[in-house]
């Protein structure tokens, strides 16, 4: 019998079927508030109800087959959100609760049963602590849950103290492990539920090894699934983190994962403290209700706290902010998005910039009215093992460039031709010479004034861009690199595979625009050269 909507107690109004009111409600039952100014404090929904809809969502069901939908949760909030709490309060469910599906009531809604002999691992960073999470466990079932619901935690060992227990014991089979990078693929694959916490810090090597086992080895049981939670990611790292929240942005996260993820809008200015309390009070939601906000400001303005306003924005606002040394910092490119697309038949001008294998191959417009930026073509080699003899789709690329003049009134090219030499000639031979021209990038004064104009008039509202996933992020991996009193642009170091492609583009399809007006370009010059558009995408996202 599937899900029966009309007779569902949906006080959220989500529409879909889950177990997550009523894990809700087991954990208002059984758990409290952990260590901290409330411990030992009831838990309530109904004051956040935020927590709540992540909770229903991430137990929701498949409404013909009671199946979860999701095998991964991933919550994203600032500091002092209270989401390792939330992620105890879920793993004591997980370990005693009824959370897996065990068919539909007369009512046509689901119910659910205990999960058979639970294996919990929480992760931990360091060898020496066990997390946040598993301390909040440890101290509702080893001390708080003793005396207060005997009848549930009475017969669990392991946690005599729960500050410095490491495991937990549970009286009819199962277990909940801390676990380090050392100790988590023990066992793999027998895991129910796994919580990896504050993942921004999973930056070294061992950190995101250990994520990547647990994560594969997930799938033996019956219907287990992992939760991350996190703050803002410091831009470059390559953190767990920052590779889910660039997925998610990119489109390429599985579906079968929930991205819960909240940040801050608009500028970051912390000098406006009206402007900055309003984008406090909407990232922590309604915990700005209970939180201290004037306190949270001036952490965020007191250096020895937040050494600058990119880590006031990454843990207090949620927003991945690029550091001091970045190019451009990544919200002034966010602010400068502006969702449009350029007609056929438009004026603009175009930048070039090639590669064969590692890094990107990037054609990028800028129309000629007001500068608007946006990606003709990406190329990039894939991730994994379909990259290890991947080479730039010449030919697709060729036959881009080619349909770019026919579908657009090009005024002029700006190609880098490093690896692309005969190609750019021959471009220039069959489109015209006036308007395909060899623009070498390794010039330094050339090049630093190019990213110089984009740089400034991105910086001052001057120019908008399509906001491209791929394309936002190349800027957003953008360093400066400084050479001989010149400001030009690197990757984070010299074997990053994060790309910044698309900013060289940018900077040479701006500096042709620019140009071209300079020399008093009219579009009557191309309008007899326009060749019927043959609408085909040969664009390749990548990264």
């Amino acid at each position: 019998m599937p899900w029966n909507p009309e007779r569902a107690d949906d006080p959220l109004n989500l529409g879909f079927p889950t177990l997550g009111y009523d894990v809700a409600a087991w954990i208002e039952a059984f758990c409290c508030h952990g260590p901290g100014d409330v411990v030992g404090t009831p838990v309530e929904f109904h004051r956040d109800k935020e927590f709540l809809k992540f909770l229903c969502h991430a137990y929701r069901l498949d409404p013909m087959t009671g199946r979860r939908v999701f095998d991964e949760a991933v919550l994203s909030r600032p500091k002092g959100r209270a989401k390792s709490e939330l992620a105890g309060w879920i793993g004591v469910a997980e370990a005693l609760g009824e959370v897996r599906f065990d068919g539909w009531n007369a009512d046509g809604q689901p119910v659910g049963r205990p999960v058979v002999s639970p294996l919990l691992k929480c992760l931990a960073t360091e060898e020496s602590q066990a997390g946040n999470t598993f301390e909040n466990i440890a101290f509702i079932c080893g001390e708080w849950g003793k005396d207060t619901h005997p009848e549930i935690y009475e017969a669990i060992s392991g946690a005599r103290n729960y500050q410095s227990a490491t495991a937990l014991y549970l009286p009819h089979g199962g277990e909940i492990r801390a676990c380090t990078s050392g100790s988590a693929s023990k066992d793999g694959g027998k895991e129910t539920w796994v919580c990896a916490d504050e993942t921004h810090l999973y930056v070294l090597r061992e950190l995101k090894s250990m994520y990547g086992t647990v994560s594969r080895n997930l799938g033996k049981r019956d219907q287990p699934w992992l939760m991350q939670t996190s703050t803002a990611y410091r831009p470059g790292e390559q953190s767990v983190f920052e590779d889910t929240l660039t997925a998610w942005r990119k489109g390429e996260l599985s579906p079968s994962v929930l991205m819960d993820h909240r940040e801050a809008k608009g500028r970051i200015d912390l000098d406006d403290e009206a402007h900055t309390k309003a984008q406090l009070r909407q990232v922590y939601g309604e915990a700005a209700g209970w939180l201290d906000l004037d306190r949270i400001y001036r952490n965020m303005r007191d250096p020895r706290i937040c050494a600058d306003e990119a880590e006031a924005a990454r843990y207090y606002l949620n927003r991945p902010l690029s550091t001091k040394d970045a190019w451009i910092a990544l919200d002034v490119v966010e602010r400068q998005a502006r969702k449009e697309a350029v007609a056929a038949g438009e004026a603009i001008a175009l930048g070039f910039d090639g590669s064969l294998r590692d890094d990107a191959t990037v054609l990028i417009g800028a129309r000629m009215s007001d500068g608007f930026l946006f990606p003709v073509g990406i190329w990039a080699k894939p991730s994994g093992p379909e990259g290890n003899w991947w080479e730039v789709p010449r030919s697709d690329v060729l036959a881009a460039i080619r349909e770019a003049f026919a579908r657009y009134q090009v005024s002029r090219l700006y190609a880098d031709p490093h690896e692309w030499r005969s190609d750019v000639d021959s471009l220039a031979e069959e489109l015209g010479a006036e308007r395909v021209l060899s623009w070498e990038t390794r010039r330094d004064v050339q090049m630093a004034a190019a990213l110089d104009r984009l740089r400034t008039d991105l910086m001052n509202g001057a120019v908008w861009h399509s906001g491209d996933a791929v394309f936002v992020e190349h800027f957003g991996n953008a360093y400066v690199r400084r050479k001989g009193g010149h400001r030009l642009v690197r990757k984070e170091h010299d074997q990053s595979n994060r790309k910044i492609d698309s900013v060289v583009g940018a900077a040479l399809a701006y500096e042709a625009r620019a140009d071209a007006l300079a020399a008093g370009w009219s579009g009557e010059e191309v309008s007899s050269k326009m060749v019927v558009f043959r609408n085909r995408n040969r664009s390749m996202r990548g990264s």
